[in-house]
């Protein structure tokens, strides 16, 4: 799991070769047709921090960041495109932010998973502290968190942690309206779960993601986690994050996954297959640069059209180089869009699919903004029943 409790520093101090591009310029700007300029740039802090963690509202009105100084912050985005201050510091905690995460049907709703095992609940509008604190004690201390995220009814939080001294990791679940903990997994995964993701639509299937190199897709609403345990997919390294798209051609569910080596690879869902793999020189190559020790995978994000893209960069030169998209099609990635006017390592990013632009933080703390005013062609292409009780005998009860 990528972190920055110690000073990250740019894989090209490592290189013994610049990094630099393949091509012309004038052939870059024929492959990258949509060379964006920053439209907003705001610093986080005028102290050294890195911006680790970001989630926007569904109504583009908001934007949670969370920071290495153990801070959360929130902005307002207006729709030219600035990103101001809002409220000051939402929270200042004692443990790493771990995760941060605005619910899907209310822009006021806020989540914050930190380290020491709790996640904060904050109402936006207050700016008064957080409004309530899920937390599992069940078994004496507080678990070692991850990741957090909400489904997408807003009604179960599922957070993720590290391997804990019996030797377990857990994926805890709470029961969001009643503000109460419901059970947890703790079997299918034997070291720390670095992600944890629900389904866009579907508010009753999850996907989990580890360093043990396990990708499991779990339907909740089973009642014991044998049961819920749908696939399984083995990356065999580990895994930094996973994330949700479609199939361009067909519709159907994909899971993208980053490894903590900057590969990326593609499960189809149904049939349970691996329907592409991009090693880290695959994507320089793509990217159209030379040195694939300093290529940067950030993460992948839906167009809003039925495709999704890739999001790399360049580590060299602290990331003022490089930042650029490669949209998949056809198990192959294309260049499609060149971010100029980087000023830092990216570590997140939010990508809006209404309003057509890509916020980025990283390494520099910096809050970055780009419009993308044009949009590439499109690609043509169940209520959920809550937790049961788990009933069995084991070494100890855990409810589901």
């Amino acid at each position: 799991m990528k972190s920055f409790e110690a000073d990250l520093q740019s894989s090209d101090e490592e290189s013994p070769v610049p990094d630099s591009d393949t091509c012309s310029g004038k052939e870059l700007s024929e492959l990258f047709k949509i060379n964006a300029a920053p439209c907003w740039d705001v610093a986080a802090s005028l102290k050294r921090t890195c911006g680790l963690h970001l989630s926007q509202s569904y109504d583009s009105t908001k934007l949670a960041v969370g920071l290495s100084r153990k801070t959360l912050q929130l902005y307002d985005v207006r729709e030219t495109g600035e990103i101001n201050l809002a409220n000051g510091t939402l929270g200042q905690f004692e443990s790493g932010i771990r995760g941060v995460r605005f619910f899907n049907g209310d822009p006021n709703s806020l989540l914050c998973c930190c380290e020491r095992g709790d996640i904060f609940l904050y109402d936006v509008r207050t700016g008064t502290g957080p409004v309530h604190r899920f937390e599992d004690t069940s078994e004496g201390d507080k678990k070692t968190m991850t990741c957090c995220d909400i489904n997408q009814n807003d009604r179960v939080l599922c957070a993720s942690s590290e391997v804990q001294k019996n030797g377990d990791t857990f994926l805890l679940f709470f029961d969001v309206r009643q503000r109460k903990y419901l059970g947890c997994y703790w079997e299918c995964h034997s070291d720390d779960i670095t992600n944890v993701r629900f389904h866009p639509t579907n508010p009753d299937l999850v996907a989990s993601g580890s360093v043990d190199g396990l990708v499991n897709l779990f339907n909740i609403s089973h009642p014991t986690e044998d049961d819920a345990l749908k696939y399984c997919f083995n990356v065999e390294t580990a895994i930094n994050s996973i994330n949700w798209h479609s199939d361009p051609t067909g519709g159907r569910d994909v899971i993208a996954c980053v490894t903590t080596t900057n590969d990326l690879h593609l499960y189809d869902v149904e049939s349970q297959d691996c329907v592409a793999m991009f090693d880290r020189g695959s994507i320089t190559q793509a990217m159209r640069r030379t040195s694939s020790i300093d290529c940067n995978v950030v993460g992948t994000h839906n167009y809003g059209n039925g495709s999704f893209f890739v999001l790399a960069g360049s580590n060299y030169n602290k990331g003022t180089d490089c930042l650029r998209t490669l949209k998949y099609d056809n198990k192959t990635l294309l260049p499609d869009r060149s971010f100029g006017g980087s000023k830092q390592i990216v570590r997140a990013s939010v990508y809006n699919e209404k309003d057509r632009y890509l916020i980025v933080t990283g390494e520099c703390g910096l809050l970055t903004l780009w419009k993308c005013d044009e949009e590439p062609e499109a690609v043509v292409t169940s209520a959920s029943k809550g937790f049961k009780q788990k009933l069995l005998v084991s070494h100890r009860s855990k409810p589901y």
